[in-house]
């Protein structure tokens, strides 16, 4: 197998390094367990024999930050996984931030492969899944990374593929629309609210128009002025175009019950700073990205205990069969409508689609069509 050289990776090596130094005999205990326990569930997991591939071309990360498409192994699946052939796989900039496999040691012994979102068709399935059947058409998040011929996954984390879109749409929606579905009802009844949307044309920003919308909530929505016709197609109520001067006059007597944030980043300019004296003081401010201390603390929320600021939430998607059905529903009932830029499934295009990506001002979803 081959290995990528990352600067994580030898910072794990140095660390590894420090504590064989230190505490040789633990050091080799823990190793061994962790060696040990890898290869028993390894060996504990199905070769599928409904496929004839023993290979499969795979997109991995490579050591200067760009991608390159591999033959891996089809992967082999536990008693609790389901083996999907994909379809169509939508690029998220999670995808790039942080790997699939970026667990500490872990990249030792698995190949770092790319993407979470993806729809494809089931062709194997572990003998303890029962909610869903060998051929069903299914969307969601790729356990085993979505930029590949096969991935496995686990069957919460999967709904079926609503029927009136394509595979390729319907890879758009798991991880953009299921964030603004738990970002947006966090808070709860969002009928008769005003809810200011903050980047309405993005991946994520779009889907929560159109979400918010659905649970008859008044919709104020910012994006250029390139993208208002597109916002403005999804039903919001009144479009800002930030690109204007003095864009903020629109909402200047605004008291907003919710703020959906889904531009601030490390990478991109602090939202809030600008948007938040507009928010009520019962109003809620809820964002997907952030900087500084709000990560650690959305990650010791999750672990259920609550140090968020006033009035404030980071949303940290939890994938769940109930959410994904809730999206089904939305999209087959035409309220949940995708917009999207296909590419194909090679080492060009797929570095091309990630540089695109990169410059964050993607209208819609960039998929990857396999």
């Amino acid at each position: 197998m081959d290995y990528i050289l990352t600067k994580s990776f030898l910072v794990e090596s140095a660390i590894a390094g420090i504590l064989i130094h230190r505490f040789p005999c633990a050091t080799l205990i823990m190793s061994s367990l962790v060696v040990g326990l890898y290869i028993y569930i390894e060996k504990t997991k199905n070769s599928s024999k409904n496929i004839n591939s023993t290979y499969m071309n795979s997109v991995i990360y490579n050591t200067n930050g760009a991608f390159s498409l591999v033959k891996l192994p089809v992967p082999k699946f536990s008693s609790d996984e389901v083996l999907i052939k994909v379809k169509a796989a939508s690029i998220n900039p999670v995808d790039y931030k942080i790997r699939t496999c970026n667990i500490p040691f872990y990249r030792w012994f698995v190949q770092p492969t790319v993407g979470r979102d993806f729809s494809g068709i089931i062709v194997d399935k572990g003998i303890n899944v029962s909610n869903f059947t060998i051929g069903d058409e299914v969307f969601g998040n790729a356990k085993g990374g979505s930029l590949s011929e096969f991935t496995v996954t686990n069957p919460n984390q999967i709904g079926l593929k609503p029927n009136n879109l394509s595979f390729s749409e319907s890879a758009s929606l798991g991880l953009a629309a299921g964030t603004s579905l738990q970002a947006l009802k966090f808070w709860g009844d969002l009928a008769g609210k005003k809810v200011l949307i903050i980047g309405a044309s993005g991946g994520t920003g779009n889907f929560g128009v159109q979400i918010a919308k659905y649970y008859d909530a008044r919709v104020y929505a910012v994006c250029s002025s390139k993208n208002v016709e597109f916002v403005k197609s999804l039903e919001a109520d009144v479009v800002i175009d930030y690109t204007k001067p003095n864009f903020l006059k629109e909402i200047q007597n605004e008291q907003f019950d919710l703020i959906y944030d889904t531009v601030t980043s490390p990478e991109d300019s602090n939202q809030e700073v600008i948007y938040r004296k507009y928010l009520k003081q019962t109003g809620k401010y809820v964002a997907i990205n952030a900087n500084g201390l709000d990560w650690l603390k959305a990650f010791i929320y999750m672990a259920g205990l609550n140090y968020e600021r006033n009035n404030y939430h980071l949303t940290l998607l939890k994938w769940c069969n109930e959410d994904l059905h809730i999206l089904k529903k939305m999209a087959e009932e035409g309220h949940l409508k995708t917009k999207i830029e296909n590419f194909e499934f090679d080492e060009l295009k797929v570095n091309e689609a990630f540089e695109k990506l990169r410059g964050r001002r993607t209208v819609g979803k960039l998929v990857v069509e396999l």
